[in-house]
């Protein structure tokens, strides 16, 4: 059972396993070729000399990136960490993603851990929350579009699900 009062807000952790080899996992998760194909619909990373990398090029510690999602959503940061096969960290807003690969037989280990929550009412539900069910049901994407091709974002931007960004329930949005 979890203690509310005691529960970091600051934190949390999710592990999922691919039956991928690990450099296409990483470079799926890494280059903005392959986060189209599950989490964004465009992605840029600037070098530190404010080059453009190719769409199936890795980025580099130091690198810039700018993320559109589906919905109305861009997301720029810093990308803090890049390991080969190993390790992938960037920033989101003031908070902190990293993403730890790992071999396990013939799956992939991908541990994300976002932490620097703001421990605010807000930030428990927007930041925390939010962030944990998007997490989850992208990682669970990927792994259906590795596994079978299959990208589980709805094609109507309008109808997008409850856990992918920008989510407004339809019944709401035919009462405006």
């Amino acid at each position: 059972m979890i203690d509310s009062d005691n529960y970091d807000w600051s934190t949390f952790r999710i592990t999922y396993y691919y039956n991928a080899h690990i450099i296409r996992v990483f470079r799926t998760w890494t280059q903005s070729a392959g986060l189209e194909s599950f989490l964004i619909t465009r992605g840029v990373y600037t070098s530190k000399q404010n080059t453009v990398r190719d769409d199936d090029e890795s980025p580099a510690k130091g690198d810039h990136y700018h993320w559109q999602f589906r919905s109305n959503l861009e997301v720029s940061g810093d990308i803090t960490q890049y390991i080969e096969k190993q390790k992938f960290a960037f920033t989101l807003g003031d908070m902190q993603v990293d993403l730890n690969f790992s071999v396990l037989g013939d799956q992939t280990e991908v541990e994300l851990i976002q932490s620097n929550i703001p421990v605010t009412n807000e930030g428990k539900v927007s930041e925390h929350l939010n962030w944990h069910s998007r997490w989850i049901f992208f990682m669970t994407n990927l792994s259906s579009v590795l596994d079978y091709g299959n990208d589980l974002r709805d094609e109507n931007v309008n109808l997008t699900a409850s856990m992918e960004l920008g989510f407004t329930p339809a019944t709401l949005l035919n009462k405006k």
